[in-house]
């Protein structure tokens, strides 16, 4: 029997009763989504189009929403994970979101690396399967800058030993980008390898973004970050591009590394190398 196409009420609700864990954060889910289905209209999800959700995010700009350009680009953020799982539950291929809205003193977080090291201890001291393994997906994230679904959808073929790098195909704008293994990462895929895995299995078997994120939700309010709105999976990419800047990657190198179409999309880490100018005069003065 075939499985009916849930309209995006059904799917917000389907995404909340997996998530909902009575914060605040939940409910503001639950009050974006009703303002995007009122804007959007309750569509079946797999006609939810790229233009649809400019036209919403117009409408929350107007009345009655008047909604600023971070609360919007937040209700967006809302509509995202409601089309991933709808994506992960094989009701769609995701749509391309357009780019957030810019909003005034935007300011990129990242982990520290001691906050990255007080994340890992934190999932190590539990002792558990589960813990354990979303600090080697963590590690993985972080070094590797993808985004969570590229990696829970990584199959095996795709993980190149021999030029010791991963490809990845299915990335947001439809191009193929090979990122090189850090020693950890390569160290990690070893293991998941040693496990006789067949080509087309996924490397991380039995795990996908939902029960990633419920981990993660439990470790950032037991840090005690539960309040802090930047604290999210999404932080390992913003973490990956900032050492890369911080550490002196051209920004051209660092938008290919990440898989960015449009430049701009980058640059928003540029401001993390202050002294990039300073090492250019060295060439006028030699």
């Amino acid at each position: 029997m075939k499985t009916k196409m849930p309209t995006l009420s059904e799917a917000t609700k389907v995404v909340y009763r997996r998530r909902k864990n009575g914060t605040k954060s939940a409910t503001n889910f639950l009050i974006g989504m009703k303002h995007n289905i009122k804007a959007l209209g309750d569509l079946p999800v797999n006609k939810i189009t790229r233009s649809m959700v400019n036209k919403m995010m117009d409408i929350l700009k107007e009345k009655p929403y008047k909604n600023s350009n971070a609360v919007i680009n937040q209700k967006m953020g809302y509509l995202r994970v409601v089309l991933q799982e709808m994506e992960e539950d094989g009701f769609i291929e995701m749509i391309k979101f357009p780019k957030p809205r810019p909003t005034k003193n935007s300011k990129v977080h990242y982990l520290t690396e001691d906050m990255e090291k007080e994340l890992l201890d934190y999932f190590y001291s539990k002792q558990n399967p589960n813990t354990y393994m979303a600090a080697e997906i963590i590690k993985c994230l972080i070094d590797l800058g993808c985004r969570v679904n590229e990696l829970m959808n990584l199959e095996n073929r795709f993980v190149d030993f021999e030029n010791n790098q991963i490809n990845f195909i299915d990335r947001k704008n439809d191009q193929a980008v090979a990122v090189p293994m850090t020693d950890r990462v390569q160290k990690i895929m070893k293991k998941c390898f040693s496990y006789g895995a067949r080509p087309t299995e996924k490397v991380f078997c039995g795990v996908n973004y939902a029960w990633l994120n419920n981990i993660w939700q439990k470790a950032r309010k037991d840090l005690g970050y539960a309040d802090k709105k930047f604290y999210t999976i999404h932080l390992c990419r913003h973490t990956c591009a900032s050492r890369l800047v911080q550490r002196g990657v051209p920004i051209l190198l660092v938008k290919d590394w990440l898989g960015h179409e449009d430049i701009e999309n980058t640059m928003i880490y540029a401001h993390l190398q202050p002294k990039a100018l300073h090492s250019v005069v060295n060439v006028l003065n030699d």
